[in-house]
């Protein structure tokens, strides 16, 4: 079917077209006038996306989350939210919408949870593509109360988001105040046992008293070293000396022939024997000088050996007093060695003690901190969330939209119009056209009349054949 047919199957049966057109435009332009009136009040919000920590001074991180927009339109849609808007506007105290709820729910449930879920119906959340704003939009058939509904659900918002900022921040206020008591009564433990470690041991410092000790075992070990040197100087003059003794020749040891007294006594012993010779020459034993001069030479080697066993004696009294005062200074210096082996014990066990009031202390601190920062927070009445426009009475409805839907009616009824009539058509097919004679009768067409002519030709009395075989 070209556009020639339906242009005469719309000529033959505009009636229907244009009775289809004006039904339909009719009931629209009539359903539109006696539909009541709804307008729509709208306010704006705007999120402050780049917003810090008012007390930390950080970018907030809920803010820098991709679904951020979502959750605040979500936030808005909330039944919490309808919740507070049906509070502070006493909706639920309105004895129409009390018999309302009590019509459709039978008077189970909660007239509130009731009204709410009613506002979430009219209410419409439109975000903003390229910024941070959001619209709040309410329909309702008075402008006022649209607006009154779009203002409390923005303000419903903004109470909502400080509460969900600040309750998790009193909880928090509330556990930290019960960990900083036990954190406080940690450090007083860990002082505790700090205090009693130090009155049980005498502890006072540790460096300085380290320092005397170290110092200490240095000088005992400086004064062991040189014992130990006098210790084997004085065993090797015995041994020397035991050695000449055995081979009868005393007098020759060194520390004999650098004394004094004994070279004294040689010489009065040398001069004595030859005195005594020379009156053994000259007297008989019984001559008294030559008695005296015996008694003499005795007394002086009397005296020699005397001084030589003293002399012996000194040189082993010195070799045992050596070796006493080595072994005095050895247990000096094992004592010492106990005595700092026990300081750098009681130095580690006042540093464990140390560092656990000091870590104690520190975990007290930060959780004191912590505190104190969320106890602000808890408090905090500042919101990432302002009413960047709120709502006005409306002055022309949203609803209904008489222009739009009368262009609406003309362009459907067209389309109705139409269908209607090619239905028509199908029902009561006619020849309308040449190309209908040659499709349903497969017969040539040889001639064509116009519309002047055919007219004459149907008044003429036999008529006349216009299209033959």
């Amino acid at each position: 079917m070209n556009l020639k047919q339906l242009l005469a199957i719309f000529s033959a049966r505009k009636i229907v077209f244009l009775a289809t057109l004006g039904v339909v435009f009719g009931l629209t332009l009539a359903l539109s006038l006696l539909l009541p009136k709804s307008y729509v009040a709208d306010v704006s919000v705007v999120l402050d996306s780049k917003g810090t920590d008012p007390i930390t001074g950080m970018i907030m991180p809920s803010q820098l989350a991709q679904g951020y927009m979502a959750t605040q339109m979500d936030i808005i849609g909330s039944h919490s939210v309808a919740l507070k808007v049906v509070d502070k506007l006493r909706l639920a105290d309105v004895p129409s919408l009390r018999d309302k709820f009590r019509e459709d729910t039978g008077g189970n449930g909660s007239p509130r949870d009731w009204i709410a879920e009613k506002l979430l119906q009219d209410l419409d959340i439109k975000p903003s593509r390229e910024s941070s704003v959001i619209d709040i939009l309410y329909e309702g058939r008075d402008p006022q109360y649209a607006a009154d509904l779009a203002n409390a659900f923005a303000q419903a918002y903004v109470q909502v988001g400080l509460e969900l900022a600040a309750d998790p921040a009193r909880r928090q206020a509330k556990w930290f105040g019960e960990q900083t008591e036990g954190l406080r009564a940690n450090v007083e433990a860990a002082q505790s046992r700090l205090a009693a470690f130090q009155r049980d041991h005498n502890f006072v410092t540790g460096e300085e008293r380290s320092d005397v000790e170290n110092a200490s075992l240095a000088e005992i070990s400086a004064q062991l070293v040189t014992a130990q040197a006098n210790t084997a100087d004085a065993m090797s003059k015995v041994k020397q000396m035991n050695d000449i003794a055995n081979r009868g020749r005393l007098q020759e040891l060194p520390d004999i022939l650098g004394n004094p007294l004994l070279q004294n006594l040689k010489a009065d012993l040398v001069r004595a024997e030859g005195k005594f010779a020379q009156i053994s020459q000259r007297y008989d034993r019984n001559h008294p000088e030559y008695i005296g001069a015996a008694a003499e030479l005795a007394t002086l080697r009397g005296k020699l050996n005397s001084e030589l066993n003293v002399a012996r004696g000194s040189i082993n009294q010195t070799a045992q007093l050596a070796q006493q005062r080595e072994h005095e200074l050895q247990q000096a210096l094992d004592q010492q060695k106990a005595r700092i082996l026990a300081l750098k014990q009681e130095s580690d066990g006042f540093a464990v003690l140390s560092r656990g009031v000091e870590n104690a202390q520190r975990a007290y601190d930060a959780a004191l901190q912590r505190a104190a920062q969320v106890r602000l927070e808890s408090r905090l009445d500042q919101s990432g969330v302002s009413i960047l426009s709120p709502a006005i009475p409306p002055m022309r409805p949203a609803k209904p939209r008489v222009l739009l839907n009368s262009i609406l009616s003309i362009l459907v009824g067209c389309v109705l119009g139409a269908s209607f009539a090619l239905l028509a058509e199908l029902r009561d097919r006619r020849l309308r056209t040449r190309a209908d004679l040659m499709i349903e009768l497969d017969v040539p067409v040889l001639a064509e009349l116009s519309l002047f002519a055919r007219s004459k030709a149907l008044a003429a009395p036999q008529g006349l054949l216009i299209e033959q075989h």
